[in-house]
């Protein structure tokens, strides 16, 4: 078979070619430039996140008052004065499994989750079957506080941020916690902004519930509920919450610039938010609980913080 050689025409045509495909190139670099600096996730799974303004607010209480624990002892006066970032919603199962695939990240079997015989470690229970049913859009759930430190890690470094756990004060001030009322007004509506123990979980999964129905038994997909004034889903409900700080059972020597209360070798770590089934008592966002950093449990999740990024 015989080839011809390649004319002038040939050569002036690939040369063009390539000028066109290096434009297209740097278009899009400037493309993804833009929307990494506008904020705009380019990733289905990065987590959109809202600005939390600093204030002053008071933690605690002199005096234990009838709902709440001992450990909402003593008040501390908190200054933030540099806003902070807070994820619009807790971390989903889809983003979690992301994670697991990409870094071949295993949690280890063994869940506390709700069983035929009531509240118990379950030994074959893990976030993929934490015993009940969930979509993707759920709360990954049954992830230990070191499972969601490894998360943070690998999607810092994915989405170039530098992601970590809210203090519990970040928390409490994202949460609307600081208000003088409850945002939702009044028990009656609380299931208008969570999925919290109430009608439908009496009796099946908790002990009391609020004299309303949110519509789930266990967890609901993330934003299936009303934001709180911050422009945030399920800080009340759904799941607990892991943050940064150390456990001590109450807020002494809680630090009063809103950085997570640390001491060296921590046992247990603060969580917040309550979920869909609880103790009796009703759900306030200054209800607090605690847990080894290993532990597992189906009622507990976590969402991500970060620093708010410097105005241009």
């Amino acid at each position: 078979m015989n080839f011809s050689p390649p004319t002038n025409a040939f050569f002036f045509t690939h040369i063009l070619f390539a000028v066109f495909l290096s434009i297209l190139t740097l278009i899009g670099s400037a493309h993804a430039e833009d929307a990494e600096v506008s904020g705009k996730a380019e990733c289905k799974t990065c987590a959109p996140f809202e600005r939390v303004e600093p204030t002053t607010f008071t933690m605690g209480a002199e005096t234990q008052g009838a709902q709440m624990g001992p450990d909402e002892l003593p008040a501390v006066e908190i200054t933030i004065t540099e806003p902070f970032m807070m994820a619009v919603t807790q971390v989903t199962r889809t983003q979690f499994s992301v994670f697991a695939e990409e870094t071949g990240h295993r949690t280890r079997l063994g869940c506390w989750t709700y069983t035929q015989y009531g509240w118990a470690q379950d030994e074959t229970a893990d976030w993929r079957n934490p015993g009940f049913e969930q979509t993707d859009a759920d709360p990954v759930v049954c992830v230990s506080r070191d499972d969601a430190l490894a998360y943070i890690a690998w999607a810092s470094e994915r989405d170039g941020k530098s992601y970590r756990l809210p203090s519990e004060a970040e928390w409490h001030l994202a949460s609307a916690a600081n208000l003088p009322e409850p945002f939702w007004g009044t028990r009656y509506d609380v299931c208008d902004f969570g999925n919290v123990p109430d009608l439908t979980s009496k009796n099946k999964t908790a002990k009391a519930g609020e004299p309303c129905d949110d519509g789930a038994l266990y967890t609901a997909p993330v934003a299936t509920y009303q934001p709180n004034p911050n422009g945030l889903y399920d800080m009340i409900g759904n799941a607990w919450e892991w943050t940064a700080d150390c456990w001590t059972g109450s807020y002494e020597g809680l630090p009063t610039d809103g950085s997570p209360l640390t001491v060296r070798g921590c046992a247990e770590y603060a969580l917040r938010g309550h979920s869909w089934t609880d103790a009796p008592g009703p759900v306030r966002p200054q209800t607090r609980y605690s847990l080894s950093p290993v532990a597992r449990q189906s009622m507990v999740s976590f969402r991500l913080a970060m620093d708010a990024p410097e105005p241009e």
